[in-house]
């Protein structure tokens, strides 16, 4: 069974049009070409301990959001977020230089140790 949210989307089309809940039934969505169902996930979510009633009821609870207030508040956060970055970088280079340093020897250790596998 299908259950269409609702809202516009950026392509101007409501978001039942492009986003069917739920079809174990397979084909291709027509707006954007992507393969429906998604038995794999919902699989994956049982190993998990998610019983099928409560992703219906995760589905019920998301037809009333609106994502793009969501996304726009995300993105004025990420907005502040980066001002507030800047400027600390500015005041602190040194904790910047050394912060950047760690990552990159953690970054080239978790490198090595997946290489060794």
């Amino acid at each position: 069974m299908d259950t269409p949210m609702t809202g516009t989307g950026p392509t101007g089309m409501t978001s039942s049009e492009t986003t069917p809940m739920k079809s174990t039934s397979g084909g291709i969505c027509t707006a954007c070409g992507q393969p429906l169902g998604n038995r794999g996930l919902e699989q994956f979510l049982g190993k998990l301990g998610i019983s099928e009633e409560m992703i219906d009821n995760l589905r019920t609870q998301m037809q009333n959001v609106d994502i793009d207030e969501y996304l726009n508040t995300a993105r004025d956060y990420l907005k502040s977020s980066s001002a507030k970055a800047k400027t600390f970088t500015k005041e602190n280079p040194g904790e910047v230089a050394a912060g950047v340093a760690v990552l990159a020897v953690g970054a080239g250790l978790l490198i090595s140790a997946l290489n060794r596998d």
